[in-house]
């Protein structure tokens, strides 16, 4: 029997497909991002969990894993796993939670909040120069973006 080579698109073409252009526009902003946090000695993961932590400690509110999992969109076992590395870089402490003694209260160091406001000003700058070309459009841009996550019920 002959095998059928077509292949099942709807596309003529890779850029005419959304999925493939957001993947490899994110990888190439990805990218920059990795190499700049790499001289940081972070990674990008661990760069979301801490600058995410330094912005909800000016708050007065515990946070716990689940707290950082929600805000970051990033699954409990992996947030588990970050704040594991950061707290081995001293950068965070992990106690029992004043609310839920199931749940661990993160709290940031003053080693994490020094770390944290030296690697943002850096990605801040990057996501500056890399989105710079939309001028104008990067209102849009933005607002298309959090239209596209609030409409996902993940």
């Amino acid at each position: 029997m002959a095998k059928d080579n077509k292949f099942l698109t709807q596309f003529e073409t890779d850029s005419e497909s959304v999925g493939f252009l957001f993947m490899k526009t994110y990888s190439s902003w990805h990218t920059n991002i990795k190499n700049c946090l790499k001289k940081q000695s972070i990674t990008h993961p661990q760069f979301i969990v801490l600058a995410t932590l330094a912005y909800l400690s000016q708050y007065p509110d515990e946070i716990t894993q689940v707290i950082l999992s929600h805000r970051t969109n990033i699954d409990v076992m992996t947030i588990s796993q970050i704040l594991e590395n950061l707290e081995k870089k001293d950068y965070i402490k992990r106690t029992c939670s004043i609310k839920d003694s199931r749940a661990k209260s993160i709290v940031l160091t003053q080693k994490g909040l020094d770390k944290a406001n030296e690697t943002v000003p850096l990605v801040e700058q990057m996501d500056h120069e890399f989105f710079s070309i939309l001028k104008e459009d990067k209102k849009q841009f933005m607002t298309m973006l959090l239209t596209l996550l609030k409409n996902r019920t993940d």
